[in-house]
């Protein structure tokens, strides 16, 4: 049985990298998640150094149309080094899917900071790692004390009330207390800005949680307008939703 990473050959390389930001993205199992990999774009264009860890059946890896033939369990038993499970995309984004390797790590008993800890170890020197998950999956890698977990809400529709149950599903379940707001298909700032108020008053009075605001992006725009507005909202999750992890 796996015994943390001890068997984790291609997670021990070289001296410890400079400190790794977890994002941590709660996402529905089979739900696409362009937004999430556009984001991981746009840290790339802000001159950083994202990975994405896929945890979610592939709801992120599936938008960047990579074809992954290993996972992070085939690494965990050292059957894998780290460059044959994790693919780059053309604009420098590594992407690792983790189901099964997650789960086996979890079932081991290790603590989750060893394996976050290995990432930031790796020689490629990453800056960013995104952690999609399942909502009632996250905590057992991203403690509810030390992560802020990102909400992606549609400005339409009932998009802040399937966000308001995700936030109900983390903090009542496993005890979150903070979490960030992307506010996705938002026709004006100002319409951005009502959903998020309208998610952070009701997290505010009944789940006692604070909901900071990330930023928006829009229903449609001009593919320039649109690459500003995702680096604008990158930009602003590394200052409300990134946690540092430091190599131990």
């Amino acid at each position: 049985m796996l015994e943390g990473l001890d068997q984790a050959s291609g997670l021990r390389r070289l001296v410890a990298a400079p400190r790794l930001a977890l994002l941590a993205f709660p996402v529905a199992a089979g739900s696409p998640q362009p937004w999430i990999a556009q984001l991981a774009c746009a840290l790339r264009a802000l001159g950083r150094k994202p990975m994405v860890l896929d945890a979610g059946r592939g709801v992120v890896a599936g938008a960047f149309g990579l074809r992954l033939r290993h996972e992070l369990v085939d690494l965990l038993h050292g059957e894998r080094e780290f460059d044959e499970v994790a693919r780059p995309t053309a604009d420098g984004v590594y992407v690792l899917r983790a189901d099964r390797g997650v789960d086996e790590f979890v079932a081991s008993g290790a603590p989750a900071a060893r394996l976050l800890e290995g990432f930031a170890r790796l020689s490629h020197g990453f800056d960013d790692l995104l952690l999609a998950m399942a909502p009632n999956e996250l905590a057992s890698l991203a403690s509810p004390r030390s992560s802020v977990p990102v909400l992606g809400v549609d400005a339409a529709g009932d998009g802040v009330v399937g966000g308001y149950g995700v936030a109900k599903c983390l903090a009542e379940e496993f005890g979150y207390r903070r979490f960030a707001c992307v506010v996705r298909e938002a026709r004006s700032e100002a319409d951005a800005r009502g959903a998020h108020a309208r998610l952070a008053g009701a997290a505010s009075r009944f789940l006692n949680a604070e909901v900071a605001y990330a930023g928006s992006l829009p229903v449609a725009a001009a593919a320039g307008v649109a690459a500003d507005a995702f680096m604008r909202t990158a930009q602003a999750l590394l200052q409300t939703a990134a946690v540092p992890l430091a190599p131990a």
